[in-house]
């Protein structure tokens, strides 16, 4: 549909007009922020569907490594969009106005009048709020604080109904640190996009790990999407932009990776201008990948969690500026953008700058393999070594399509990484290797921390019917040189563990004479290979299992 110029004034009018028809809330805009700050990263957070940008501040907020004082982004943003009947409905935003209010939405589906008690985080840092001693529970501020009144997950620990810390109960969190957060779309007008909302409520997780390997150079922000209105949204998709400024904003280029689900952002040259706040010689790349996406009946196309696939819909450039191919003004901008297409819904096609109406459609910006000068990558556009200049990067990841009804939800997890190879291109190389690793250990990142050491309120494992013996997670997971486990063994009898990968081959194999109690094993993993393995403790014939990240 094409609108013609309308008068400022009018604009307006037509502002409030659909403001009142959007049957939507009357909350604030939220104003909290606050730092993610693992060994690696430094990132600010903002609770109204943005993240990262600081509006009249500078820098913008995701420093990598963490220290240097060099950005690797200047903003990000969820973006959803789907259909209710035949109308389309989309919560996205690039810089303001912003589509999402803190909070939850009322049980009855009707708009929050009042998001300011939410305008908030929680923390957790696991081994200030959860690593004690065994005995009688100690529980801190943070894990008092927990909101699982709004549907916060947490590990029951006493069998007993309900949210009980003083009792052993703790929070279900990821990695080391952990900052958590509600939205949702429905607490005022939708300014940005002109849209009516979806009625969503949207739970959201970014965490990291105090690592020294290229973990701690990653972050994940994991979504749980609820449908809280009464209609079904269809056709719906879920996506993350990112406007990177890769070090100096002016040197950057991107690609796709599709069998990695990661779009990429590298510098041009071998030498990110420091001057200009650069990362000078060998400038490193940064990934943006799907890791997760699942739902509430495992109805998602290609579903990650679910199989070895490794899909998205659509990954691609955004360029700034006007025309079909710049940033998004409407609510079919924001559809059309993640679905693979230009904003004027015309599919984006393979070679040149993705416009050629007789060439293949291609969802995935890119493909090519700039290390290697394949088409179609922006070191070769059109076959024959055409370049693309290089230029400030813009790209949405997305994944869909699917369905939401009425109490359902989906959960989608994206994964910010950075590498740093030999050069700008050999930088490319790292990020994949890094990629792939993720990939092969979602299960353990993706999975809730457990205690360290177990804890219980007279410090012995719960007995039950279905664990006669009890073994605690690896610690550290994902590992490098060596892995603690402590486990509680209710007979006096010999134990084997096995380290098996995920072919079935056996790594590590040893047999010790167990007693009754709490035992300690230590176990050496530094000549390992890199890869996910399976932990499998036998006593008198009962087996734990335990999955273990070697990284």
């Amino acid at each position: 549909m094409r609108w013609a110029i309308v008068t400022v004034s009018f604009i307006a009018a037509l502002l409030v007009e659909e403001a009142n028809a959007q049957d939507v809330g009357t909350c604030e805009p939220s104003t909290a922020t606050t730092l993610l700050e693992t060994s690696g990263v430094r990132a600010g957070l903002r609770n109204d569907g943005m993240l990262f940008w600081r509006s009249g501040l500078s820098p913008a907020y995701y420093e990598v490594p963490k220290g240097s004082g060099i950005g690797a982004i200047f903003n990000a943003a969820l973006w959803l969009g789907g259909f209710v009947d035949d109308e389309l409905r989309v919560a996205a935003t690039t810089y303001g106005p912003y589509e999402f209010w803190s909070g939850p939405i009322p049980e009855d589906g009707s708009p929050p009048l009042d998001c300011s008690e939410y305008d908030r985080f929680w923390s957790l840092d696991y081994e200030a709020n959860m690593d004690r001693e065994d005995g009688p529970v100690s529980v801190s501020e943070q894990e008092a604080d927990w909101p699982t009144d709004l549907g916060f997950p947490f590990v029951d620990r006493n069998g007993e109904a309900g949210y009980q810390p003083d009792e052993g109960d703790y929070p279900a969190m990821n990695g080391d640190i952990q900052v958590s957060w509600i939205m949702n779309d429905l607490g005022g007008p939708h300014e940005r996009s002109d849209g009516k909302p979806l009625g969503v409520e949207v739970q959201a997780n970014a965490f990291g790990f105090n690592a020294t390997n290229p973990l701690g150079y990653a972050t994940f922000y994991r979504y749980t999407i609820r449908n809280r209105s009464s209609h079904t949204i269809r056709d719906m998709v879920a996506g993350h932009w990112v406007d990177a400024d890769l070090g100096w904003f002016a040197n950057d280029r991107s690609g796709t990776d599709t069998t990695l689900a990661m779009h990429f952002f590298y510098n041009a040259t071998n030498d990110d201008d420091a001057s200009r706040g650069g990362y000078g010689p060998n400038p490193p790349a940064l990934g943006l990948m799907i890791l997760e996406a699942s739902h509430i009946n495992g109805s998602l196309p290609s579903d990650i969690q679910a199989s070895s696939a490794r899909h998205m819909t659509s990954a691609r450039n955004v360029w700034g500026g006007g025309g079909i191919q710049g940033d998004p003004g409407s609510a079919s901008d924001f559809y059309n953008l993640m679905t693979g297409r230009w904003k004027d819904g015309s599919p984006m096609t393979e070679g040149n700058w993705g416009l050629d109406a007789v060439a293949r459609p291609m969802p995935f910006w890119m493909p090519g393999d700039p290390v290697t000068n394949s088409f179609w990558s922006e070191t070769n556009i059109n076959g024959n070594g055409g370049e693309v200049h290089a230029a400030d990067r813009k790209s949405v990841v997305s994944y869909g399509l699917f369905d939401l009804a009425p109490g359902e939800w989906a959960r989608f997890t994206f994964a910010i990484i950075w590498a740093r190879g030999d050069s700008h291109l050999g930088s490319i190389t790292e990020l994949r290797r890094v990629a792939s690793d993720l990939h092969e250990s979602r299960e353990a990142i993706l999975a809730p921390r457990q205690l360290k050491p177990p804890r219980f309120k007279d410090g012995n494992p719960p007995a039950t019917e279905q664990f006669p013996f009890w073994v605690d997670e690896p610690w550290p997971n994902p590992a490098s040189d060596q892995v603690m486990l402590r486990m509680s063994l209710k007979w006096d009898a010999s134990v084997s563990i096995r380290l098996i990968d995920t072919l079935g081959r056996v790594f590590m194999s040893e047999e010790f004479s167990g007693s009754s109690g709490q035992r300690t094993k230590q176990l050496q993993t530094g000549d390992l290979p890199a890869g996910t393995y399976v932990i499998r403790i036998t006593q008198r014939g009962n087996a734990i299992s335990r999955l273990l990240v070697i990284l």
